[in-house]
């Protein structure tokens, strides 16, 4: 067995145990497609086509996955209005202030 064959197998191995683990662990209600004990188990049984179904179509996308989850919030402080506002004010204060 030369190293090519080896990195492969323990690629394989890796990408089974994570699938299956990541599948075992998500939120029944956020799975998609399948059922999440059906995504378990294809995930153990079929070692390359379930990990690789599971991670593409299944996995869940929302909530608390990381996995594109939709802000409610801004992202940065530019973004937000009542920190622009508050900033224009905190500006117009410091130039009275400088003024006189």
């Amino acid at each position: 067995m030369n190293r090519i064959e080896l990195t492969i197998i323990v690629a394989l191995v890796i990408l089974h145990i994570f699938s299956t683990v990541y599948a075992a662990s998500a939120d029944a209600k956020q799975v998609r497609v399948f059922p999440k004990a059906l995504w378990v188990l294809l995930c153990l049984f079929l070692p390359l086509a379930g990990p690789l179904l599971y991670i593409t179509i299944g996995r869940p996308i929302d909530g608390d996955s990381g996995q594109a989850a939709k802000r409610s919030t801004p992202r940065a402080p530019d973004d937000d209005p009542a920190f622009l506002k508050d900033l224009a004010e905190r500006l117009r204060r410091d130039k009275d202030n400088k003024d006189g």
